[in-house]
């Protein structure tokens, strides 16, 4: 999804480039802009809640990739800060029942998701073609069933992410007045086999 900057912003910042620093207008188009800042947030974070509410209603796991989501906005600006994946992603942490993190150096990218052989890409090549298995995908489905199959095999292998933070996240918890935290240990278990 994109939220773009609306053309009120936009305008808005025209205007304020020129006001002269200190006069009653500059402040006036500041407090404006603050408001359009304002509703486009608003706007970002209720996609936000409808995405992951989508996620963690309809599937047991969510499996996702802990991604260097700054060094993505240093290559592609102003198209990464207006999706804000990135909050999707920390919301997921917070309201997944079990979120399953895969390692950011984990290859996903240009790697087959059916016999796992390493195909190296330019950001450009948007298909992937196997040399050795045949099959063609489109390169961020295959990213996607990669990134599925190394989280699924996270969960069976009993690397549950989030165990070594769940008693700070229950102390944190606990230490706010008038939050009640249970939590759930056989939630964490994971069986094997």
């Amino acid at each position: 999804y994109l939220v773009p900057m609306s053309k009120r912003l936009r305008r808005l910042y025209h205007f304020f480039s020129r006001a002269k620093p200190g006069s009653k207008n500059r402040e006036k188009l500041l407090l404006k802009i603050k408001r359009e800042f304002e509703k486009h947030n608003n706007k970002k974070r209720d996609i936000i809640n409808k995405v992951v509410h989508f996620l963690t209603t309809n599937y047991s796991k969510v499996v996702f990739q802990d991604d260097n989501i700054r060094s993505w906005q240093k290559l592609f600006g102003e198209k990464i800060y207006e999706t804000s994946i990135g909050g999707i992603r920390n919301a997921l942490r917070r309201k997944a029942s079990t979120p399953v993190e895969v390692g950011r150096f984990v290859k996903t990218t240009g790697v087959c998701p059916v016999c796992r052989t390493y195909v190296k890409l330019d950001l450009s090549q948007r298909e992937l073609t196997c040399p050795s298995c045949n099959s063609t995908f489109d390169r961020d489905v295959a990213s996607a069933i990669v990134i599925l199959k190394e989280g699924l095999s996270l969960w069976n292998a009993g690397e549950t992410p989030g165990d070594e933070n769940a008693s700070a996240m229950v102390e944190y918890f606990e230490s706010i007045p008038h939050v009640s935290v249970s939590m759930n240990r056989e939630a964490l278990s994971v069986r094997s086999g």
